[in-house]
């Protein structure tokens, strides 16, 4: 339903000369985290869904670039009632970069890219425990994670690069066939579920995995019973 919008949203944007609209990967995620609700290890257990806060923060943003523009057009006593804006452009870069990488690093412990990366220089037994560390072997969780970085080090590249950056919406296209064709040559299907679907699959899952494992115990306990009574004959 999001994707459906932000494509409409664009459509109408190109069709008018406006910028599109982008994700920015940061700033959701920490609206999200900010509005989930958790239980006492921090797992989010719901998310209150809401775009409330997204259109007020971006129409002070808006209100804030219109007040810049309109400095020049009000007479001075206007101008000291509104010097608080002036004051934004005074901000230097560095302030701002410092709080796009606080909003960044506060958001990295919530990534499983970032967490699965993080498994490489951690001890096994200080692994946490995730359904994929629980029924994958750790190699495989590893080369999921270098296809990751793979990927990403190829969008990175095609971003930063003038000459080829044209393509960088192809790049975000591939990332389909990637998923549906390329990874399953390297995973089973049940692998890439726990690796990067959704809970309530993962949950469902785990269950039917748990109630046979135990079936198969029981059928196990039940040939071993009959094996010791046909002995005993």
């Amino acid at each position: 339903y999001d994707l459906l919008l932000s494509g409409l949203f664009n459509m109408i944007n190109g069709m008018l000369g406006l910028p599109w609209l982008v994700a920015t990967t940061v700033p959701c995620i920490i609206h999200l985290n900010a509005l989930a609700d958790k239980d006492v290890d921090g797992k989010i257990i719901s998310v209150q869904e809401t775009r409330l806060t997204m259109l007020l923060s971006h129409l002070l943003v808006g209100l804030s670039l219109l007040a810049l523009s309109l400095l020049k057009l009000l007479p001075m006593p206007v101008l000291y009632g509104v010097f608080l804006f002036m004051v934004l452009k005074l901000l230097p870069m560095p302030v701002l970069y410092g709080v796009f990488l606080f909003m960044g690093m506060s958001a990295l412990p919530g990534m499983q890219f970032w967490n699965r990366i993080l498994l490489w220089i951690q001890q096994p037994s200080k692994y946490p425990e995730t359904p994929a560390i629980k029924y994958m072997e750790t190699k495989k969780i590893h080369l999921y994670t270098m296809l990751q970085l793979f990927f990403f080090g190829l969008v990175f590249t095609v971003q930063n690069f003038p000459q080829i950056a044209i393509v960088f919406p192809l790049m975000t296209l591939l990332c389909l066939p990637g998923r549906l064709v390329f990874l399953p040559r390297f995973f089973e299907g049940w692998e890439l579920l726990l690796l990067d679907g959704e809970d309530e699959n993962i949950d469902e899952w785990i269950t039917l995995k748990e109630e046979s494992m135990q079936g198969k115990s029981a059928c196990d306990v039940e040939y071993g019973d009959q094996g010791s009574s046909e002995s005993e004959a």
